[in-house]
Formats: C-alpha cells, structure tokens, sequence
C-alpha cells in the first residue's frame, strides 16, 4: 500500500490553523486521528493524504509570502536524505539518491529524467486526479529539485509549468525566476544535459556510505518484509467490505488467510512495530469515515459493519479518534 509521511499532513494542518479554520473539519474529511500526526515516522495512506491535500489545496495561496525555494525544509523534515542529497559526486547521483530514497516522503508520485542531446528533463507526476492537488504537490517537488540543482549549479534550470497554476502564482514565480519559467505541456524542471556529470568539487567520499547506511535502515523500517503489515490492513478492509466483522473471528480469518497461528502473526507485526488491534482500529476509522458519508445507512448500521456489539460502543470509538459523535460528524459532513 502506498503511504506518505505524516509530516506533509502535519504542515497542512498547521496551515489550516494559521487561516483561523478548524483542525478537526480537516481530519474528519480526511479520516486521521490526531494521533496518527505525532508519532515518529508515521505515515498517512495515499487515499486519505489526497483526501487532506484536495481540502486544502483550494484555500492554499502558494503566492502569499512567496520565498525562493531552499533545501531548508528537506533538512528540517528529512535530515539524513538532505545531506546524502547534498553530498554527491556530481548532480546526477545527487538525483538518483532523491528519486531511490524518495519514498520516505512519500510513494503517491513518480519523478523521471529524461535525457536529450542538449536538455534534460525532470518531470514530476502526481497520482491525484484533482487539479489543485496536483499543482501544489508538483510546485513543492519541482521547487525541492530546482534548489537542489541551484546548489550544484547556481543559476543553471528553467521550471516549466501548464496553463493550470493560478495567474497570481505564475506572476509571482515569473517576478522571481526571470527567464527561468516556461509554459509547458506539464510541471518539469529543464537544465543543460551536461550539467548531470560534472564532478562536485566539495563531495565527501568517506562520509557518504555513513548516509547511504543511515537511509537504508530507514528504508527498511518503511518496507519491512514480508509486509506482514500491509497484507493485515489488506484483509481486514477484504472483510469489513465483505460482511459485518465479528472481532472474534476476524483475527481468526485473517490467519487462515497467511496460514499462520495468531501467536506468529502477533510475532511478525511486533517486529515491524505494530499490533493487530491498532492496525484493526485504523481500518475501523478510515470504514467509518467513508460510511457515514453515505446518508442511506443508519448509525447503528455503520456501526455493525465496523464489528461493534452495540451503538454506544461505536460511538465512544469514534468519539475517542475524532473528538465528536458519528451524527456530529455526518452533520459536519453533509454541511461542507
């Protein structure tokens, strides 16, 4: 399953706040719990972050405040990818360690070079369908790249972006860039193809393997095989979708399923650091959230679908993620 780290959620929440708006209307539409945002390394699944993203993207003034874009953000949130980043040989290694390590931002986009006789292009490619989601994910790529490419090559690229960015902004990038902005078929960043080789001169060879070992620890923390994790949060929503989930035999299911004994399977998901009721409680919230919004289906309905024995049951659940009642929420909901 793809997911993205929590801490873009976190910096859309503190926005949201810093506009006067509620943070709980944010969450609920999404479906997070508060709890999810300060673990670690948490990580938001990509349906529920484009879900956040599309209701702030339409209230994000990305031309308020403009600053050119910087690496202080990469280093604030992703320290470790930072300096491996910015101690490469040269610009191409530079961009095969951020595109190889780049899911521990997040695994929803894709970014490709392609390589010319004279240009190079480094086009971004968001997942979304919602085109404000997709021009504030690629600008916020495309400018962590182009400060990347500013630190190898100062005053080398050009950052071409379609029709769809807001006039505003395209003024605002314009006054900023110069000549450096284009309109374009798509959101890419353009440079000289001979700038990918040239050596760095300040490159730390001996400290680079310290990085690399550093980002694959991690990496490994975020892909930990064989994905117990991921194929449980996979079969619980198989059998939410599927009937009302009786809690005591829903673990019992699952394990026939991985042909495991509930005490492996508890063994194999301590070791990627989670437990089965927690993953359990995730899916219930997420199921929750999508099946209120569906006004055909009564409270008490939603709630044995979910598992729960009663309606009170159910509704302290949800109280105790969202910080008010199943009806409060579908109010909320059906209001926006």
């Amino acid at each position: 399953m793809k997911t993205v780290s929590n801490r873009i959620a976190l910096h859309c929440l503190n926005h949201w706040q810093r506009q006067g708006r509620d943070p709980d209307q944010l969450l609920q539409g999404a479906g997070i719990a508060r709890e999810e945002l300060i673990l670690p390394h948490g990580r938001i699944d990509a349906p529920r972050h484009f879900r956040l993203l599309a209701q702030v993207a339409p209230h994000m003034d990305l031309a308020r405040n403009w600053a050119p874009p910087s690496l202080t953000g990469l280093f604030t949130d992703y320290l470790p990818l930072a300096s491996l980043c910015c101690n490469a040989a040269s610009w191409r290694q530079a961009l095969h360690f951020f595109t190889a390590f780049r899911p521990l931002i997040g695994e929803c986009d894709r970014i490709t070079l392609q390589e010319g006789d004279e240009l190079a292009l480094i086009s971004y490619h968001s997942e979304s369908d919602h085109p404000d989601v997709v021009a504030m994910s690629s600008l916020a790529n495309l400018c962590h790249l182009y400060a990347l490419l500013q630190f190898y090559h100062p005053g080398a690229g050009q950052l071409m972006l379609p029709t769809p960015v807001r006039p505003r902004l395209w003024r605002e990038l314009a006054a900023w860039l110069g000549g450096r902005l284009r309109l374009g078929d798509g959101y890419r960043l353009c440079f000289p193809v001979q700038l990918l080789d040239q050596a760095y001169g300040n490159h730390n060879a001996p400290l680079q393997p310290l990085l690399l070992e550093e980002l694959d620890t991690q990496m490994q923390r975020l892909r930990p095989s064989p994905h117990y994790k991921e194929r449980v949060l996979g079969l619980i929503r198989h059998q939410l979708w599927q009937q009302e989930a009786d809690p005591r035999t829903l673990l019992v299911c699952i394990c026939e399923a991985l042909r495991l004994t509930r005490w492996t399977l508890h063994r194999h998901l301590r070791e990627e650091g989670c437990h089965f009721s927690a993953l359990l409680e995730q899916v219930r919230r997420e199921e929750a959230c999508r099946l209120l919004q569906d006004p055909s289906l009564q409270l008490q309905e939603v709630g044995g679908r979910l598992g729960f024995a009663s309606q009170s049951s159910f509704t302290r659940f949800f109280k105790e993620a969202f910080a008010l009642s199943p009806s409060q929420y579908r109010s909320r909901r059906s209001r926006a």
